[in-house]
């Protein structure tokens, strides 16, 4: 019990009375074959909507992974950004 106590007072610094998750009901998980997949879509220009309608994902949850893999520069941003070409 003392050694819990020392713990939450160590690392929990900031008390919380209410705790909100942000984006809860998304799923933000991937499989890597999946993640291949959108890299190829985006590289070819296809619009963030019908790369999340292809997985049959949100596309916030299609739009945090796109985030995701500009930070890690495993995609490039594109001319029309998330819209992809412009027909």
């Amino acid at each position: 019990m003392i050694a819990a106590m020392n713990i939450e007072r160590r690392h929990l610094t900031e008390q919380r009375n209410k705790v909100y998750i942000a984006c809860e009901d998304l799923d933000f998980l991937w499989d890597e074959e999946q993640i291949l997949e959108v890299i190829a879509m985006w590289n070819i220009g296809i619009p963030i909507g019908h790369i999340a309608s292809n997985f049959d994902r949100e596309v916030d949850e299609t739009a945090l992974l796109i985030f995701d893999l500009c930070r890690q520069r495993k995609i490039e941003p594109r001319p029309n950004g998330v819209w992809g070409r412009i027909s």
